[in-house]
């Protein structure tokens, strides 16, 4: 009978500590989270890869017209040949390509302008729906503003030049936002964003120089040049960073 007790007790001596430790190694401490990278999200590189799709799409659909709009960037003239038309595919591979170049800017600008620790593929998603928005007002503006002042052979190179050189903007600023987005060093993306705000400002400023050659015939017009940039270059943009960090704000 001791020898029963010692071991009885022995037993709930050993089994105690036992006890205490399974319960306490439930208990659970909440942490720091951790803030989302652009890299390990998910629908980023989903958004990476489906423009790169439109763009290899958009380019084989027709690219006549690109290699003759980038031949002809510095240049002022009318169309090739006056029985040269706009085809089926030549529209598809514009709007892709503007597509395009909208979802890469957008998404550029939602990198850089966010300032929470969390990427909503939602909030990009508004990013890309202001900036299509902005781009169908401005093409009306544009309608309204050249049957105002200008011709319509004018409104036309305006209009070609001005997509065109969104289009190459797009081409020139996606493999900046590829590395941005996978780049691991701090230094090689502000060096990356950099290359990328100065390509921008060329496009603004090659924008209105071609403006100026496409209208200015004489004095009068140089006043139509200055209210056509304020009204639908210069202003529009202030705007539409306004649309974009209330976005942010909001969402």
């Amino acid at each position: 009978m001791p020898d029963t007790l010692t071991i009885s007790q022995f037993a709930d001596t050993v089994t105690a500590p036992a006890d205490t430790v399974l319960h306490t190694s439930f208990v659970r401490y909440e942490g720091i989270a951790i803030p989302s990278n652009a890299h390990t999200e998910n629908w980023v590189f989903g958004i990476v890869f489906l423009l790169f799709i439109l763009l290899v799409i958009g380019v084989n659909r027709s690219y006549n017209w690109i290699l003759e709009g980038f031949k002809n960037m510095t240049k002022v003239r009318a169309r090739s040949s006056i029985f040269s038309k706009t085809t089926a595919e030549e529209y598809q591979s514009r709007f892709l390509l503007t597509f395009f170049s909208t979802g890469v800017i957008s998404l550029y600008l939602y990198l850089n302008l966010n300032t929470t620790e969390e990427l909503s593929f939602s909030v990009y998603l508004l990013f890309l729906l202001a900036g299509l928005a902005f781009l169908f007002v401005k093409t009306q503006f544009m309608n309204f503003f050249a049957y105002v002042f200008l011709d319509a052979e004018a409104l036309r190179a305006a209009k070609e030049n001005y997509f065109n050189i969104l289009s190459l903007l797009g081409f020139l600023l996606y493999p900046f936002l590829v590395l941005e987005i996978y780049s691991a060093s701090v230094t090689n993306i502000k060096i990356f964003n950099d290359i990328a705000l100065i390509i921008s400002l060329l496009a603004l400023i090659f924008l209105s120089i071609k403006s100026f050659r496409i209208f200015l015939h004489k004095i009068l017009d140089f006043f139509h040049i200055m209210l056509y940039l304020c009204t639908l270059e210069i202003l529009p943009l202030i705007g539409m960073f306004q649309v974009y960090k209330l976005i942010i704000k909001e969402f």
